[in-house]
């Protein structure tokens, strides 16, 4: 095989392969992510413990210290809030798109609360925003896999720009977009 042809199916290998973590899921607007959500809850995330329910199962336990409850209502400083997955000594169990989460990271999540109680992200990682840009000049920022500017680590990346839905995100925009879909 030539140095041209490889290199151009190797190109056509890694785009296929990033369209297939995109197609397995459905993209979900800001406004659906509030109107389906009970709570949102602006964060730190100051802990981040992997445990393993009853049934065995590997599930993350993370908590928050709350910067702004924007929807529902908590007296609460600390907010906990679980995801499905985790790593928990040597075994590791979740989907690719579970959300990620990382110590002081400060996050906008979107959370319904199931049968137990328990907070969960709406659409995974869909649900869960990363807040950047606090230490430069200028607003903080947001995005996820779906909205805001990705990272240059982000396979979706590639197609966000392709399809011309590179656009940033400010954390005051999802703010408003999340007040007025409450209405």
């Amino acid at each position: 095989m030539h140095k041209g042809k490889f290199i151009l199916f190797f190109c056509a290998f890694l785009a296929a392969l990033t369209l297939g973590h995109a197609a397995q899921q459905i993209p979900i607007s800001i406004e659906t992510l509030t109107t389906k959500s009970d709570a949102v809850i602006q964060g730190k995330v100051i802990g981040i413990i992997c445990k393993r329910d009853p049934d065995g199962r590997i599930f993350t336990e993370i908590r928050l210290n709350i910067v702004e409850q924007i929807k529902g209502n908590s007296n609460k400083k600390i907010f906990k809030m679980v995801s499905a997955g985790g790593i928990l000594g040597s075994v590791r169990s979740g989907s690719v798109i579970a959300p990620k989460f990382k110590i002081n990271e400060e996050v906008v999540v979107f959370l319904v609360f199931n049968s137990r109680g328990e907070a969960i992200p709406v659409g995974l990682n869909q649900g869960c925003f990363e807040v950047y840009n606090r230490a430069e000049k200028g607003p903080a920022m947001v995005r996820n896999a779906f909205h805001g500017s990705p990272k240059s680590t982000n396979s979706y990346a590639i197609i966000k720009r392709a399809t011309g839905k590179f656009k940033p995100l400010t954390l005051a925009e999802l703010k408003r977009r999340i007040r007025r879909a409450e209405k």
